[in-house]
């Protein structure tokens, strides 16, 4: 059996109705040196039985595994202990790869032994009306991102970032973009390492780059778009669309977590605690505070994640102002009743 140069792991849960255009485009890839591991992560529906008829005399390596529901993360760890490939992408299965996704990247790779994490820009997408939202994440209403202005070398149209200084970049908020449905990474960079998986940890998108850039993997992305992102209704990440609140209060508690033990992942400077205990300030001001509690009228529970941000970046304006007038619109609440 030959080894392929990429293993893609797919994990899905039930995604019947996204799965016959994502295999679809799996299978459209310009390159074809691939193997296919589908982690199903205990769908109900017809995942099982749809999948044969997808990959039928499809000329790759394919594995399909199952295992009882644990989480996307879980699912992507199940995936990496069958990996045999020298590079690893992830597929959501709701999302769309364009066809030279897998080509460039690897390319890439191949091409400047320095880089670990390759990685591109997607399209967003309004599922049900296919409505583009955004034609390139990497820049908003005609703004770039602020990764976009971080020192790199260009190679071709290759933007290699500087690896000094990104730590503590990301950490303080340049934010790279680099979602694992748009990137492929060299595999070596898993040996040993697996996601953080408690919690259904939605920090993982955001604390494994800063763990790989601790770990000295290089990053580099193109500006073009390789990517169809499709926001619906059950994405599990914070794209959703009309997340209800128990929701959006799992995703904050778990950026919380996912950054609060990041000092015992990764060696950090003291300048890097500060940037951490900022990052962990805004989290708990606006994530937790705001729009898990506040706005959802958890009044009470909103003030004492205001008051943990506070203690956390106490010379911060605007987190005071946002408290005491929370308090002031608070008070007729929890005076005393007549």
């Amino acid at each position: 059996m030959n080894t392929p140069a990429v293993s893609i792991i797919l994990p899905t849960y039930n995604r019947a109705k996204f799965l016959p255009e994502a295999i679809g485009a799996i299978r459209g890839q310009l390159f074809t040196d691939w193997e296919l591991i589908v982690v199903d992560d205990g769908s109900t529906d017809e995942t099982a039985e749809l999948l044969p008829k997808l990959i039928e005399r499809m000329p790759q390596q394919y594995r399909y595994i199952r295992q009882e529901n644990q989480g996307a993360y879980a699912a992507r760890n199940t995936g990496l202990d069958h990996v045999s490939g020298r590079y690893v992408a992830f597929y959501d299965s709701d999302d769309l790869w364009l066809p030279h996704h897998l080509q460039k990247c690897v390319t890439a790779l191949e091409q400047s032994p320095d880089i670990g994490w390759v990685y591109s820009a997607s399209r967003i997408v309004d599922h049900a009306s296919g409505r583009v939202l955004n034609e390139n994440c990497f820049q908003e209403q005609g703004q770039l991102h602020r990764f976009r202005t971080l020192p790199c070398d260009l190679r071709d149209d290759l933007h290699v970032l500087k690896h000094e200084g990104l730590f503590d970049a990301v950490l303080g908020g340049a934010g790279l973009y680099s979602g694992l449905q748009n990137s492929v990474i060299r595999s070596r960079f898993f040996d040993g390492r697996r996601f953080v998986t408690e919690f259904y940890n939605e920090a993982e998108d955001q604390v494994v780059v800063l763990r790989a850039i601790a770990a000295g993997v290089g990053f580099a992305y193109f500006d073009e778009v390789h990517v169809e992102y499709r926001v619906h209704e059950s994405n599990s990440s914070g794209a959703a669309l009309g997340m209800p609140r128990e929701k959006r209060l799992r995703l904050a508690q778990g950026l919380i977590r996912g950054f609060e033990e990041l000092p015992q992942q990764v060696s950090m400077t003291l300048t890097s605690k500060s940037l951490l205990r900022k990052k962990l300030a805004e989290l708990y001001m606006w994530q937790l505070g705001y729009h898990a509690n506040w706005i959802h009228g958890y009044k009470r529970e909103a003030l004492a994640a205001y008051r943990r941000g506070i203690q956390l970046d106490s010379w911060n304006p605007s987190y005071w102002k946002t408290y005491v007038l929370s308090v002031a619109r608070t008070l007729p609440d929890v005076g005393p009743k007549s």
